[in-house]
């Protein structure tokens, strides 16, 4: 190519000239799974009521979620609470008929049915929902966490599980979740996902066996997690193209954890390679490092690959950002892509000139499209246009007329009072603060250790309250 051959007219040479050419699935193919109830809900700290995850449902359903996972119903009466109210939503209209609610359960015929009998406690049926089977791939996991399990189930004594063969413990995980998958259609589940914690550091074979018994037992979709945020781009093609290649005709869902930084690059990478279906939190909240964010992955797919998700509301990614926030406790960073506070806004005089002149100088996101809120911060890199286009615009209101001298003075004292406060320490303030907000959302070692101690005292009073009784009579 030529320079002759460039239109002077194009103002900026689009991102999508690099994946024009890229093999793309069809937009309509692309589901989001959402997982803010169960695992954004582990984020440490985090803690929402039956009417809060409604609440987030009820936005998820709007903004134009395919599939939520609400957790495990069985676990308590709470949990069973949030799920009626979602299925009630969605019988009243309130949630879109069309929306996946899914709910998990371990690989044990015991799990299943307190997960059904949950169900069924709130007046629904095994059918109204999507019940994902899961166990543990790789060698570690299956060894360390399952191999007493396991061992149990063959007749062979627990001490030995360092020592048996992995080939033994493989066959019987195998067994153990073909079991359940056939166990739970038995009892009236219509769909089932398959799921294998840390599968993206178990060898592939023995990785396609594993989900190879689950489909054969029935399993109607398999979500691949990559549970300690592993992956590399790299990595999860390969994965990716051994599932789409082994399991063409079901469902294939990828669920990326964000220790790296990579989980929206490995989400992408894994939809151009097949994983269509895929998982995401609100705000990108979770274990550790959290998930793959909803607004990182929907906004590079829709800006730089030109995937646009069909019926997906992008201009309510802002306001999900805060009814999350507000529910969770956890604020996102000013400075994340697409929702940061900071997203879009400018101090330096350069910026604030050109996005003046042109948003798309220095955004490459419209911010009206995604719910963003355009400002400018005044501070110590701050520019003259900056401040004479406010007096210009705003002067009137406190009775100023605007000029170059006003404008020159004006930007002198805004930088001077920035570098004053600067200097007054509040900045750490305001961080201290922060992170004394962070330990306040959990319940603190010495908070246990404090109510272990008051619950024994009252036990001891109980106690010699009870001898005391006995020895009256």
């Amino acid at each position: 190519m030529s320079l002759s051959d460039f239109d002077t007219n194009d103002a900026i040479l689009s991102p999508l000239a690099f994946t024009a050419s890229t093999q793309l699935p069809d937009p309509a193919q692309l589901r989001i799974y959402d997982s803010t109830l169960r695992d954004g809900e582990q984020m440490p700290g985090v803690a929402m009521s039956p009417k809060q995850k409604y609440r987030i449902a009820e936005e998820l359903s709007q903004i134009g979620c395919h599939i939520i996972d609400v957790g495990f119903p069985a676990v308590s009466t709470t949990e069973r609470q949030a799920l009626q109210l979602i299925l009630d939503g969605k019988l009243r209209g309130a949630i879109r008929p069309e929306l996946e609610i899914l709910v998990m359960s371990r690989s044990l015929p015991s799990d299943i049915d307190a997960t059904i009998d949950a169900i069924q406690e709130i007046g629904f049926t095994a059918r109204e929902i999507t019940l994902l089977i899961f166990t543990s791939a790789s060698p570690l996991h299956v060894r360390q966490k399952l191999g007493a399990t396991l061992l149990r189930q063959c007749g062979i004594p627990a001490n030995e599980a360092q020592t048996i063969p992995f080939s033994v413990l493989h066959e019987a995980n195998k067994a153990m979740v073909t079991e359940a998958i056939r166990y739970a259609l038995d009892r009236g589940v219509e769909k089932v996902e398959f799921g294998s914690e840390d599968a993206s550091r178990t060898p592939i074979p023995l990785l396609l066996d594993l989900i190879q018994a689950a489909v054969d037992a029935g399993a109607a979709r398999y979500i691949f997690p990559d549970t300690t945020g592993s992956l590399t781009p790299e990595a999860t093609r390969v994965y990716a193209q051994a599932l789409s290649a082994k399991f063409p005709r079901i469902e294939l869902a990828s669920h990326f954890h964000n220790d790296f930084s990579l989980a929206t690059a490995n989400v992408i990478t894994g939809i151009l390679h097949g994983l269509t279906t895929f998982s995401t939190t609100v705000n990108g909240i979770g274990e550790r490092a959290g998930n793959a964010p909803l607004h990182s992955v929907v906004a590079s797919l829709k800006y730089l690959y030109g995937l646009e998700i069909p019926g997906f509301q992008y201009d309510r990614l802002c306001h999900l950002k805060h009814v999350v926030e507000d529910i969770s406790g956890i604020p996102v960073q000013a400075h994340e892509p697409v929702i940061g506070y900071n997203a879009f806004a400018h101090e330096s005089g350069i910026h604030t000139h050109g996005v003046s002149i042109n948003r798309r100088m220095y955004e490459p996101i419209p911010y009206e499209e995604v719910g963003g809120t355009p400002r400018f911060v005044y501070g110590k890199h701050s520019g003259l246009h900056c401040v004479s286009k406010l007096l210009a615009e705003r002067g009137h209101e406190i009775d100023v007329e605007p000029c170059s001298q006003l404008s020159a003075r004006v930007l002198e004292e805004i930088k001077a009072t920035r570098e004053k406060t600067a200097a007054t320490g509040d900045s750490a303030f305001a961080v201290r603060k922060y992170y004394a907000n962070l330990e306040r959302l959990g319940i603190s070692e010495e908070q246990v250790l404090e109510i272990a101690k008051s619950l024994s005292e009252v036990k001891a009073i109980a106690a010699s309250a009870g001898e005391a009784h006995g020895s009256s009579k």
